[in-house]
């Protein structure tokens, strides 16, 4: 720490000398201004003291209002209003000073110039040393490039953004960017100019303006954009070889940091149709429900599947809720070890557990439920591809729905105080292993909710932007690799949501759902695959079926034209959450899930033929939907 003093106070000691040389240069000029030059003689002797004084007695005032803490090159707003009010909190005691103590009054007109020239002075003097260090942390690119090869830019949006944009790209000429002009909607700008750049146009002028003008990018400078409006400006710059990018949301944005380095290429879930939902984990929505955090603080929470895209979400969005202990149990140690490893440098003081371990192992998970007593659940774990479980029914049933079931037995068994199970649109009228396993599962968790003290709840979602085996990532690496990008059938479409939005959705719904409850969020309407594919090619920079072709393969074995995220049979409530529904729907029996988990059981044992399997857990499922107090046969 020694050998930083120094420096330190070498720093300091040329700030002292500066304002001191300010505060005498400004006392003499006031001086001589004010009489133009000529002194009368009473106050000669004034105008050669004063100004000498003032160099001791000003950095005296300014050191009590903390100016020599300040760090220069970081000078801003907040630092200009203290050395505003030092400067004038000196000059007023100057005033009511030399007032009372002298003979002979200092005129008020030195004193309004000695406080304009050292207000002026010191606040330049300071801004000289931040853009200095500016311009010097970028010079060294400064003339990389001509100006012929740097990258012309257009911008939609002449706002704030959009000027603290030009800011920065005039400031960091390592970005090698010129801008053009602005486009923008409001016809009160166009013709007008923010921070020196023109208004040209309209946006819907955006293509002619920048070939006018020799654009190369064109950056959308609205961190509030709604999705449609994205959606248009990509449409609008189809066929064309303008790169679009976008600031990200205003969720996304940190105060405070540079918007340039944000700026980034559109994403997928810019122009899916609807606002990314976020929910407040801080909120109560029920008279005497405590919100999410309060349910989680200080809880040992147990999340199986922590290693998967939805698991380690869970675990990302439930560390910050301070729970007191959070078990990241999963089969797969690579991936567990890496969400621990991520957690542990986040979050330091987070007591984490990685435990790995299979959820069909009914004894391994007795123990660590004895060993930990989880007071919360999240159940992420689940075999999710269905072509896969096509192949392998047996895996889906015995991991999704037995497993499942085991898993909740235990939980009611043990005190768990509330378990969540994930389920998928999948599970909604299924036509395939891994959808009819997961409506077992449903029902198996739900059948737990009568005459048990642990709440039940089942939240259902469709398909996970990113997640692993999910279209997004597919249709990435085949445009990639050059197509084709392929796709089942040109009809065929799903709901999506973002993994954040999954996974509060699941966090969330400990403050909304009522035990034995299946909880959805309010998607908005269905995407078209082949017109996903379509917008994905384009915003790779080509385009489709002319650079990129697009593959029709037909629909896989199991696979649905439409999903749905309620069942024919099903029904949807209001909860306290404007945002979550309620699926209303048939209970099932304690009876039924002991028959069935018995029956499913023997048949997996009894290596039964696939298409018998089907036809009994299929059965299983139409007994309970014809009465829910019959058991299968």
């Amino acid at each position: 720490m020694r050998r930083f003093l120094p420096k330190i106070s070498v720093y300091r000691l040329g700030h002292l000398i500066l304002d001191g040389t300010i505060a005498w240069l400004a006392g003499t000029l006031a001086f001589w201004l004010r009489f133009e030059g000529s002194l009368p003689p009473e106050y000669r002797a004034m105008a050669l003291w004063l100004p000498l004084l003032a160099i001791p007695s000003r950095l005296l005032v300014q050191s009590g209002f903390g100016l020599y803490q300040q760090i220069w090159r970081l000078f801003g707003i907040k630092d200009t209003i203290m050395v505003v009010c030092a400067v004038s909190v000196y000059s007023l005691l100057l005033l009511a000073v030399t007032d009372l103590a002298l003979p002979l009054r200092v005129p008020i007109g030195v004193v309004a110039l000695d406080w304009s020239f050292c207000l002026m002075e010191m606040v330049a003097m300071r801004y000289a040393r931040r853009w200095s260090m500016r311009r010097s942390k970028y010079s060294a690119y400064s003339y990389r490039l001509p100006q012929s090869e740097r990258r012309r830019v257009l911008l939609i949006g002449a706002g704030i953004a959009g000027g603290q944009l030009v800011q920065e790209i005039r400031q960091n000429r390592q970005l090698n960017l010129e801008i053009v002009g602005f486009v923008d909607d409001d016809q009160t700008k166009i013709g007008r100019r923010v921070e020196g750049i023109k208004v040209l146009g309209k946006t819907s002028e955006c293509v002619a303006i920048a070939n006018h003008h020799e654009a190369d990018e064109v950056f959308i400078c609205m961190p509030s954009a709604r999705a449609s409006q994205i959606r248009k400006l990509v449409n609008l710059l189809r066929g064309t070889p303008l790169k679009l990018k976008v600031l990200p949301s205003q969720a996304e944005l940190l105060r405070d940091r540079s918007l340039a380095p944000q700026v980034r290429d559109i994403q997928i879930q810019d122009i899916l149709g609807r606002a990314e939902i976020h929910l407040d984990f801080e909120r109560s929505f029920s008279r005497g429900v405590p919100s999410a955090r309060a349910q989680v603080r200080d809880r040992v929470v147990l999340v199986t599947g922590a290693g998967g895209t939805i698991g380690a979400e869970i675990c990302r969005q439930l560390a910050p809720l301070q729970p007191r202990q959070l078990l990241l149990l999963g089969r797969g140690e690579n991936s567990i070890f890496n969400i621990d490893q991520e957690l542990r440098r986040r979050f330091p003081d987070l007591a984490l557990t990685p435990l790995i371990a299979d959820i069909r192992h009914r004894l391994r998970l007795q123990h660590l439920f004895t060993t930990y007593q989880p007071e919360l659940i999240f159940h992420a774990a689940a075999h999710k591809h269905v072509p896969l479980m096509e192949g392998n029914p047996t895996e889906a049933l015995e991991n999704n729905a037995i497993a499942t079931a085991q898993l909740a037995q235990l939980a009611a068994q043990c005190g768990v105080t509330t378990f969540v199970a994930i389920s998928t649109d999948k599970a909604v009228d299924p036509c395939n292993f891994m959808g009819l396993s997961k409506r077992l599962a449903e029902l198996f968790v739900r059948a737990n909710a009568d005459d048990s003290a642990t709440r039940f709840l089942v939240v259902r979602f469709g398909n996970v932007l990113g997640s692993r085996g999910s279209v997004v990532p597919i249709f990435k690496d085949q445009i990639a690799r050059g197509g084709p990008v392929t796709v089942t059938d040109r009809r065929v479409s799903r709901y999506f949501m973002t993994t954040p939005e999954a996974s509060q959705l699941v966090i969330q719904s400990l403050a909304v759902g009522e035990s034995g409850q299946t909880l959805i969020l309010d998607m908005g309407d269905p995407v078209n695959i082949y017109d996903l594919a379509e917008q994905m090619i384009h915003l790779a920079g080509f385009h489709p079926e002319v650079e990129i072709p697009i593959a029709v393969t037909g629909l896989r074995p199991g696979e649905k034209l439409h999903e749905a995220l309620i069942a024919t049979s099903e029904t949807t409530i209001p909860t306290t959450h404007p945002q979550i529904l309620a699926v209303q729907s048939l209970s099932p029996s304690r009876d039924w899930s002991q028959q069935t988990l018995a029956q499913l059981t023997a048949a997996i044992d009894q290596a039964t033929e696939p298409t018998q399997l089907w036809a009994i857990a299929q059965n299983c499922v139409r007994q309970f939907e014809v009465n829910p107090d019959l058991t299968p046969e």
